[in-house]
């Protein structure tokens, strides 16, 4: 072989092997991004599975008597329910296999089997009875009582199945078995609300290290969802005696995640620097109209005052930052709100729907001509004087009907009186607000004794439909019709609701999704780089 042969010989060796290993290289690393969920600059090379999160006036650790919304969060990761709320707040089977409704007040729970403590005990009935009293009896106020303020009582059927019975009906009940579940026998007959020992989970996470200034979490070995492994090895918790020295040590790169006010994030931590992700809370105003009211009880006037209000002009000139225009109590994210329901001001279509129902504008007034003579529309708006927020709404709202032609009187009450009103019904129209429920019930707006007095046969049907059902299909059907009722009759204009923030470092790559029950959804996904 002469050498200039033997030269192109080894040239031709030294491609094909040079190909073959870039091929490999790049298979292996789509092999590590697909096992690992890595984004598309992100290899196993670069990427830092050490997460960093806050804890800011920290009162326990201890999910069932805490106060602090940190804590509250960020113990999702370690105690499991019996069910879990996904991203759009529907309902996923946790500590729980099945849940069979056996008639409007009984509900059996089957568990799932092979689940660990973190002690290598068994997870049984007898953990979720006792989380149960604790919760119902406890004496220390837990926030979870709501939950479970209709149980009438439990009873453990076998080591896998509890019985509950409810004192009432409730809508949708299924929804509010999202509670941590405690370990019976790691508490032995010690006090509950006295204990000062930090409970053991079945989460995700387990604590490997507590401290005055720090909790570490690592991976829980004995999980029983294998399939969902985090890339995590380790969450650090910082813990701050203030909000500021949480924000400080988020600008200066020491967390990678923070729950902030938006009214506070350019003052505390700029405006550069950091992703932000802002959801809406579940808190939720809303005009009720008083539909006994003779005038208040025609659709058509309602849904043209539904549609002559800006709430962009109410959010911009009373609330500020932190409000987002809503519609509907759903509109927070729930998956039954499919819809679109976004009803910006039109005055043209508000002005036409009267016209056609046989009102006529004149300079100052809407009116319209009866055998039994003129009548006009205006009605007085009730609020509670002590809520200044709530006043400069209603005033701005005064103003905007007063445009559009309806004179409105608004009714200043006491906070003693404002509540008599609701409870009497004794107002044309009120200003309220309520912290919805995770659950998709509409019970407050459409069932019986509801604030607006409303009433239609056909929602009452589907009222009773929603309630008995769990069939997807059924419950988006009907849904969909309430949607369109409501929009058609109007009997509530919802307002705004507030909204949340998360802030994140720039650094951390993941499906970074939050809503109000959960702001670490997908966190098994989550690394830094």
């Amino acid at each position: 072989m002469s050498n200039n042969n033997f030269f192109k010989y080894i040239f031709a060796v030294v491609v094909i092997f040079l190909v073959c290993y870039t091929v490999y290289i790049i298979f292996q690393n789509k092999d590590d991004s697909t096992e690992y969920n890595l984004d598309q600059t992100s290899t196993l090379s670069n990427i830092q599975t050490e997460l960093r999160f806050a804890i800011s006036g920290m009162d326990t650790f201890n999910p069932l008597k805490t106060n602090n919304r940190n804590v509250m969060e960020l113990t999702k990761l370690i105690y499991d329910p019996l069910v879990t709320l996904d991203g759009n707040y529907k309902l996923k089977y946790c500590l729980a296999e099945e849940i069979a409704k056996t008639d409007e007040v009984t509900y059996v729970i089957k568990l799932r089997k092979g689940v660990l403590w973190e002690d290598k005990s068994n997870f049984t009935a007898d953990d979720v009875e006792y989380t149960m009293n604790l919760i119902r009896h406890g004496g220390f106020s837990p926030i979870y009582y709501e939950n479970l303020k209709h149980v009438a009582g439990t009873e453990v059927i076998d080591s896998n199945t509890i019985k509950i019975v409810l004192d009432q009906s409730v809508p949708f009940f299924e929804y509010n078995l999202t509670f941590p579940i405690m370990c019976k026998n790691y508490y032995g007959e010690d006090d509950f609300s006295s204990s000062e020992k930090t409970p053991i989970g079945t989460g995700m996470f387990r604590i490997s290290e507590f401290s005055s200034n720090v909790i570490n979490l690592v991976p829980n070995e004995l999980y029983w969802d294998v399939s969902r492994k985090p890339m995590a090895t380790k969450i650090n918790i910082n813990l701050y005696s203030t909000t500021g020295e949480a924000y400080a040590a988020f600008k200066n790169g020491e967390i990678d995640l923070l729950t902030v006010k938006i009214t506070d994030i350019e003052n505390y931590i700029g405006t550069l620097g950091y992703n932000k992700i802002e959801y809406k809370t579940r808190n939720y105003d809303f005009i009720a109209f008083n539909t006994a009211n003779e005038l208040l009880s025609e659709p058509a006037v309602r849904k043209a005052l539904s549609l002559a209000i800006d709430k962009n002009n109410i959010i911009a000139t009373c609330l500020g930052a932190g409000y987002v225009p809503s519609n509907f109590n759903l509109d927070m994210g729930s998956w039954l709100y499919t819809r679109d329901l976004n009803t910006e001001i039109d005055t043209e279509q508000a002005a036409q729907i009267l016209y056609n129902n046989g009102w006529e504008r004149t300079s100052t007034n809407w009116v319209k001509r009866t055998e039994n003579g003129t009548k006009k529309i205006e009605f007085s708006l009730t609020i509670n004087a002590n809520n200044e927020q709530r006043v400069a709404v209603a005033e701005n709202l005064k103003a905007q009907f007063a445009s559009f032609g309806v004179p409105v009187t608004i009714n200043y009450l006491s906070a003693d009186n404002y509540a008599k009103a609701i409870n009497n019904r004794s107002y044309d129209a009120i200003i309220t607000g309520i912290q919805n429920s995770f659950s998709p019930s509409v019970n407050t707006f459409f069932g019986d004794g509801n604030i607006a007095n409303y009433y239609n046969g056909e929602v009452a049907e589907i009222m009773n439909v929603i309630s008995n059902t769990t069939d997807e299909h059924i419950l988006h059907e009907n849904y969909n019709r309430l949607f369109e009722i409501y929009l058609e009759e109007a009997p509530y204009i919802g307002l705004y609701r507030e909204t949340d923030v998360i802030v994140t470092n720039q650094g951390l790559v993941g499906n970074i999704t939050a809503n109000a029950f959960n702001i670490y959804h997908n966190i098994e996904k989550w690394y830094r780089q």
